[in-house]
C-alpha cells in the first residue's frame, strides 16, 4: 500500500541504570502483598515485572517533537499492552547502567484498532544479555470504525523470539525449591485489591501513559476508569511464584508468554493462580490465569528451565 511503514524500524538506543524509586514503587504497588518482591530488592536486584517492561521503557524515552502546543504529552499515551513474551537470561543489579536496543517489526490492524510489534533486548554493559522481549501493543484503545483490517512488516511466524534459557538456569539459587515442583501443583493467592492508589504508587511519578493513574485521561482514551498496566497485574502472579519457589527463582531464565484478555480498573479485585502443567529434570511449565472477578484478566504460561537432563 503506497504510503505504508517499512519494518523493520529501528528504534535509538537508551544507556543507563533504572532508577531506584521504579523498583521501590513496583513493591509499593503491590500494597500488602509486596513483602516477597522486598526481599529482591534486598539483595540489590530489580524485580521481574520492572523487567517485563524494558520494551515500554525503549519506547517511552524515544526522541520526539514537542508539541505546538507546548502540552507534555506521553509517547504512548492511550495505548495497552495485549500479550508480552518475555525471557529473564539474568539478573539486573539496582544501579547497574544497561542499554536497551529494539525494532519495531509489525503494524496490524484489527477490528477497528491498531497494534504494534516491537522487539527489544537488554544487555549489560559487558554485552551480556539480561532481557529479550516481544511487545504487542494496542496503539490506542479507542476504537475507530474506518480502519480497515491491514498488516505491514513481518509476519508473526518470521519473528525470533527467545525462549526459556537453558544455560541460564545453573545459576539459580532456587534450583533446590524448583526441583521439588510436581506436575499438578497450583500456586494460588487469595483476592488482591488493585487501587487507584497503588497504581499511582507503581508509576512512581511517571505520566507517559496517564490512563494508568489519572481519571479524566481514561475518560478522553476511551475507558470508562483507570486501568492497571500489564506488567503491574502481571506482578501479584509473579509474587505469588516468588513467595513459593524463592527470591531469585525467575530471574535465571525463565520465559513468560502472556496475554491481557481483560481490563483490570481501580478498585477491582483479582486472584491468580498458576498450575503446573509439566515438571521435569530440565523444565517446569505453567498455566497462568489472573481472574477479575467472573472474568479472566490475564491469561498464558510460564516456561522456568532448570538446567537438568530433559525427561
Amino acid at each position: 500500500m503506497a504510503g505504508s511503514p517499512s519494518f523493520p524500524q529501528s528504534l535509538t538506543p537508551i544507556e543507563g541504570a533504572l532508577a531506584e524509586r521504579l523498583c521501590e514503587g513496583a513493591v509499593a504497588g503491590l500494597g500488602d502483598c509486596g513483602g516477597p518482591l522486598q526481599a529482591i530488592l534486598d539483595a540489590g536486584f530489580v524485580p521481574p515485572d520492572i523487567l517485563t517492561g524494558m520494551t515500554l521503557h525503549l519506547l517511552a524515552n524515544q526522541p520526539r517533537r514537542p508539541r505546538r502546543d507546548g502540552e507534555k504529552r506521553g509517547a504512548i499515551e492511550g495505548g495497552v499492552w495485549v500479550r508480552e513474551q518475555v525471557t529473564y537470561h539474568a539478573p539486573v543489579r539496582i544501579g547497574d547502567a544497561v542499554r536497551v536496543t529494539g525494532e519495531s517489526v509489525r503494524r496490524f490492524t484489527r477490528r477497528g484498532r491498531r497494534y504494534g510489534v516491537t522487539v527489544s533486548e537488554t544487555r549489560s554493559d559487558e554485552g551480556r544479555l539480561l532481557v529479550s522481549s516481544c511487545t504487542t501493543g494496542l496503539l490506542s484503545y479507542r476504537r475507530d470504525a474506518e480502519l480497515k483490517d491491514e498488516e505491514h512488516g513481518l509476519p508473526e511466524s518470521a519473528l525470533s523470539i527467545a525462549g526459556p534459557d537453558a544455560s541460564a538456569a545453573r545459576a539459580n539459587p532456587c534450583l533446590e525449591a524448583l526441583r521439588q515442583v510436581r506436575e499438578g501443583d497450583e500456586i494460588a493467592a487469595g483476592l488482591s485489591a488493585v487501587t487507584l492508589e497503588m497504581m499511582r504508587l507503581r508509576d512512581a511519578g511517571r505520566d507517559e501513559n496517564r490512563i494508568h493513574t489519572d481519571p479524566e485521561v481514561a475518560r478522553r482514551e476511551g475507558l470508562a476508569a483507570p486501568i492497571a498496566g500489564g506488567s503491574h497485574v502481571l506482578s501479584f502472579l509473579q509474587v505469588a511464584l516468588i513467595e513459593k519457589w524463592g527470591a531469585e527463582c525467575l530471574l535465571h531464565g525463565a520465559h513468560f508468554d502472556v496475554q491481557w484478555v481483560g481490563q483490570t480498573r481501580a478498585g477491582s479485585f483479582i486472584a491468580p493462580r498458576a498450575t503446573v502443567t509439566s515438571a521435569t529434570p530440565a523444565l517446569i511449565e505453567c498455566a497462568l490465569e489472573i481472574r477479575g472477578g467472573d472474568r479472566p484478566v490475564l491469561q498464558g504460561t510460564l516456561a522456568l528451565p532448570l538446567g537438568g537432563d530433559a525427561a
